[in-house]
C-alpha cells in the first residue's frame, strides 16, 4: 500500500500571485493539491488553466469552516435558523460542483453551531449527550449532502476539529458516531494532525480506531508548520498509517508567515517521505 502527497492552496492564499505558487510547488515536487473552498471567489477558469498548465491534479476541496473566511462564520449546519441550514447546504453543493469539475473527489465536513447553543463557550468543551443532543440535528441534512455528492462522485469527509475551534465533534468517536448515523458509503473520515495533537490522548491509537472510515488525512506540525519542525511524533503516525493499510492522501496544510517558505516546505516534503519510505 502506498499513499499520495498533496498540499491545501489556502496555505498560500493571498500570500503571492497564484502562478507563483504553482511554480514553487511543481518545482518542489508536488503533482496534486487542494483547492480552498470558496466557489463565488475562486477564478476557477484561471485555477484550471494553471492546474493543466503545470500538471498538477486536485486531491479535494477544502471547506472553509468557522473563522478561515468572511463568509465561513455563517456556514453552520447545526443551527436553530433555516435560511442559514440552507445557506450552509448550498454552500456544500457549490463546494461538491466545484470538486467535480476540477476533478478531486473528496470535500470535508466540520460541524459548527450556533454559539448559542453551546453551554460552556469558556472552556469549549461539551459532554457525550451534548454532543449526541447538538449533532442529531445535523444528521438528516448531511444524509441528504451525501446523496448529492454521490452523483458527482464526490466524498464527504467528517473532520473532527480541537476544541477551541468547535466543540461539537473534536474526537474520532464522535466523527464514527455520526459517519455510522449517516450511513451512506460515500461519507469517510479526515483527520488532522494539529488538531488531535489537542484532543486525542494517543494519535496513535485514534489513527488505529478509524481504520477503514479514515479517506484523508491533513498533515502538519502542532504549531501548524511543516512536520518535523514542532514535536508531533510522526514515526507514531506512519506507522499507525502503515498499520490500517492506508493507501489515500497525506495533505499538508501548513501556515506560513512570509513567502520565503520553500525552505521548510521541501524539508517538511522529504522528513515525511523519509520516515514512511514513499
Amino acid at each position: 500500500m502506498s499513499w499520495k502527497y498533496s498540499i491545501t492552496l489556502s496555505s498560500f492564499r493571498n500570500m503571492e500571485p497564484i502562478q507563483t505558487t504553482f511554480e514553487n510547488l511543481s518545482n518542489l515536487g508536488f503533482d496534486s493539491l487542494e483547492v480552498y473552498g470558496e466557489p463565488d471567489s475562486l477564478d476557477i477558469d484561471n485555477l484550471s488553466h494553471m492546474l493543466d498548465s503545470y500538471s498538477i491534479g486536485v486531491s479535494g476541496i477544502t471547506g472553509m469552516w468557522g473563522h478561515s473566511s468572511r463568509h465561513s462564520k455563517l456556514r453552520n449546519l447545526i443551527t436553530t435558523n433555516n435560511e442559514l441550514l440552507k445557506a450552509a447546504q448550498n454552500y456544500v453543493k457549490k463546494c461538491i460542483l466545484l470538486c467535480h469539475r476540477l476533478g478531486g473527489n473528496t470535500f470535508n465536513i466540520c460541524l459548527f453551531s450556533d454559539k448559542s447553543l453551546i453551554s460552556d463557550s469558556n472552556h469549549k468543551t461539551l459532554l457525550p449527550w451534548q454532543k449526541i443532543k447538538l449533532t442529531s440535528s445535523a444528521i438528516r441534512p448531511l444524509r441528504e449532502l451525501a446523496k448529492f455528492a454521490r452523483d458527482y462522485n464526490v466524498q464527504l469527509l467528517i473532520e473532527p476539529l480541537n476544541r477551541y475551534s468547535t466543540p461539537v465533534c473534536t474526537e474520532v468517536e464522535d466523527a464514527k458516531y455520526i459517519i455510522d448515523l449517516i450511513d451512506q458509503e460515500n461519507v469517510g473520515m479526515l483527520l488532522d494532525t494539529f488538531h488531535m495533537n489537542i484532543e486525542e490522548d494517543s494519535i496513535y491509537n485514534a489513527i488505529i480506531r478509524s481504520n477503514t472510515m479514515l479517506k484523508h488525512v491533513h498533515i502538519s506540525d502542532n504549531n501548524r508548520k511543516m512536520p518535523g519542525l514542532a514535536h508531533i511524533d510522526f514515526k507514531r503516525i506512519i506507522m499507525a498509517l502503515k498499520k490500517i493499510k492506508y493507501s489515500k492522501y497525506l495533505t499538508f496544510e501548513p501556515t506560513f508567515r512570509s513567502t520565503d517558505y520553500k525552505k521548510d516546505l521541501k524539508f517538511g516534503l522529504q522528513y515525511l517521505k523519509k520516515l514512511s519510505g514513499k
